[in-house]
């Protein structure tokens, strides 16, 4: 029976993955503040598991909905 086999990437990997968003340091500052994305040191490796990353990600994601709905609200007070 095959092992499926966790994909882990790097603080470089992750801040490529964001487009340069999030710097090396800014994540070193998060850990070291337990903010940020879930993170495994592996030895003196810190690894950044993907599906912990992804559901990270997903869990801060901002909904334009969201802000549709404070636009529209502020026309009616400002109508009222």
């Amino acid at each position: 029976m095959a092992q499926a086999q966790l994909k882990f990437l790097s603080a470089a990997e992750v801040t490529q993955r964001w487009g340069g968003a999030v710097s090396t340091g800014t994540l070193a500052n998060w850990r070291t503040k337990k903010k940020g994305p879930p993170y495994q040191k592996l030895g003196s490796k810190v690894r950044y598991p993907v599906a912990q990353l992804e559901e990270w990600e997903a869990a801060h994601m901002i909904s334009s909905a969201a802000n549709d709905n404070n636009k529209q609200s502020d026309t009616e007070d400002i109508a009222s």
